[in-house]
């Protein structure tokens, strides 16, 4: 265990917030093995190939049952009870036999482990951390840590911790708990909905603060049921559709507009994918913050990963890792002192009539793109050289260069197609040239958009002061009052919380109120995004602002976008299409 770089208040604190799940004495034996600890709310994931981590992630993200659970159920359970499982009596004898066979392997294997004290008590595991721990201190070479990852788990944190963890976009993939597919009114063993209380919220300010989580939550819940219903009737079951496609674009649709009313302090689960560097540096970075919750995760994440590959945190236990610490903490300080010297407050809160805002771009950036496009073909000429030829072309002329270059994502004598050619990225070149944008969307869509990492962005912190926006079908439903009372009752207390702590404020901002950030984006990257995002699937509400920001990106360098395929159609049902081609997938398997 490791020396504990938080107030062990703090700590135990979140801890005890933890209400570990209750496994039997067998499955913690069939569990054991896999995981760095059965009972805590951050774990590791070993002993597993890459395949099988990665599949039992990504099912996570949509399960509401937690990871270790559902590995017991959906992986280990049908090895070790083969005769149990759903059409055990359809396999022929050869079947069963295999079955049972694969079945007396995993508890010789379970055997093994336990006699032998796991995998460090067979292979000399010693060693390699004796040679990266000299290696680091003789030569300094970070990037050996890039050659190790693991997977970490975090349940039941909230998505204000969970938005602060994904913006380390280097070393780290994430994966969380999906706001669009899975429920979120069931409660806790403790009877609580399903929302973090932060450390620093005591007395009367925690008690006004359970009380709105708890009737946003209630709310959440009261409508599910008649607002699928209502969803139903609006949109009846097409000749096309089979009850189940039905029930999953209908139900997609009930989460996608009811989600509005999900606080931040709502409580997710999160799984990283990250080498060991990328994790030093995200351990360093939630530990300087000033939330609680954030240096508890970064204390957690770093107590699990010494189980498993201490050589790879060990600094952050050293003088150095406490000198890049207080590094971070300076920056924030400078950062609160400096805007307070320089920037003038604001009167008054207005939000553009638009939701995207082009605020800078580079000069010259079709000259820019093509000049470097042809440059590892230009001999010997040096990029300058072959710049200024470009620039001497006139528009037109560039115009036709990128078109000729644009076309190449389409086969001879196809035409252009949306759903096909975005997995034809346009080439690197194009990320010569960067936009930097303003954005102002709902909390919801801020975390869908805030998934494209290869983008410079920062955040405002989550506030109630732009208003909130939902969907049509809600807002001119009978269930819009309800909403509106409880989005009344958010800002009056998020009024009271920011005088106090406005980073703990942001906890009790539904996702409906509209935020407010920045993202610099290389032109290869709008390509991506809106290509990507205004597909029929899409969230309605981010749909649309990526339309806008392909727009925008237009006007802006017509001859550079002239191939952005942006679909400009409106779905009412997102999920309508993509459930259909999903049973149809699934039915080729069975």
């Amino acid at each position: 265990m490791s020396d504990s770089l938080i107030s062990e208040q703090v700590k135990q604190y979140y801890d005890n917030a933890y209400l570990p799940e209750h496994f039997t004495q067998e499955e913690e034996r069939f569990l054991r093995p896999f995981f760095t600890n059965l009972d805590k709310p951050v774990f590791v994931i070993k002993n597993l190939p890459s395949e099988v981590k990665g599949a039992v992630a990504s099912r996570y993200s949509r399960a509401t049952a937690s990871l270790r659970r559902l590995f017991l159920n959906e992986y280990l359970n049908p090895i070790i009870y083969p005769d149990m499982q759903k059409g055990w009596e359809n396999l022929s004898a050869d079947e069963q036999y295999e079955s049972m066979q694969l079945r007396e392997k995993f508890f010789a294997w379970l055997s093994f482990q336990e006699e032998n004290g796991g995998v460090e008590e067979i292979v000399n595991i010693q060693r390699g951390r004796a040679f990266f721990e000299k290696w680091l201190a003789q030569y300094g070479d970070d990037s050996i840590a890039e050659l190790g990852a693991e997977l970490v788990c975090l349940e039941g944190i909230s998505l204000v911790a969970s938005k602060e963890i994904e913006d380390k976009r280097i070393g780290i993939s994430p994966l969380e708990k999906s706001t669009r597919y899975v429920q979120f009114w069931e409660k806790k063993a403790n009877g609580q909905y399903q929302y973090c209380i932060p450390y620093e919220l005591q007395d009367e300010e925690k008690e006004t603060y359970i009380q709105l989580m708890d009737k946003l939550f209630s709310t959440y819940n009261d409508l599910a049921q008649p607002y699928l219903d209502y969803i139903k009737q609006l949109y009846p079951k097409g000749e096309d559709e089979t009850e189940t496609s039905f029930n999953a674009s209908r139900g997609a649709r009930r989460f996608d507009d009811l989600r509005e009313l999900l606080p931040f302090g709502t409580q997710t689960n999160v799984a990283l994918l990250g080498n060991g560097r990328a994790f030093e540096d995200l351990i360093t970075r939630l530990l300087a913050t000033s939330l609680t919750e954030l240096q508890w995760c970064g204390q957690c994440i770093l107590e699990e990963l010494q189980q498993v590959t201490p050589s790879f945190v060990k600094r952050s236990l050293t003088p150095r890792g406490e000198i890049t610490r207080q590094y971070r903490k300076r920056l924030f300080g400078g950062k609160v002192s400096l805007a307070t010297k320089y920037i003038l407050p604001s009167q008054k809160v207005t939000r553009p009539t638009e939701w995207v805002m082009l605020i800078d771009q580079t000069p010259d950036a079709d000259a820019l793109v093509i000049a470097s496009y042809l440059f590892s073909q230009s001999g010997d000429q040096s990029l300058a050289s072959v710049l200024s030829q470009v620039k001497t072309f006139s528009p037109e002329k560039r115009a036709q260069i990128l078109k000729e270059i644009l076309s190449l994502r389409q086969s001879e004598n196809e035409t252009p197609d949306r759903a096909r050619d975005r997995f034809h990225k346009v080439p690197r070149a194009f990320e010569n040239a960067s936009y930097l944008f303003e954005f102002w969307a709902r909390g919801g869509e801020y975390r869908d958009l805030h998934r494209h990492r290869q983008a410079t962005q920062e955040r405002q912190l989550f506030t109630t002061h732009w208003g909130y926006d939902v969907e049509q079908d809600l807002e001119t439903s009978e269930f819009y009052e309800s909403v509106e009372k409880v989005f009344a009752k958010a800002e009056v207390v998020f009024e009271q919380l920011v005088k106090i702590d406005p980073f703990v404020a942001q906890y009790v901002v539904p996702f409906g109120y509209i935020q407010h950030w920045y993202m610099r984006l290389t032109a290869r990257e709008i390509y991506w995004i809106v290509e990507l995002r205004t597909g029929p699937q899409g969230h309605p509400h981010y749909r649309m602002i990526c339309q806008q920001l392909g727009h925008v990106a237009k006007a802006a360098d017509p001859a550079l976008f002239q191939g952005l395929l942006i679909d400009e159609a409106s779905y009412s049902l997102a999920r309508r299409e993509s459930e259909k081609k999903i049973e149809k997938k699934l039915e080729s398997f069975s």
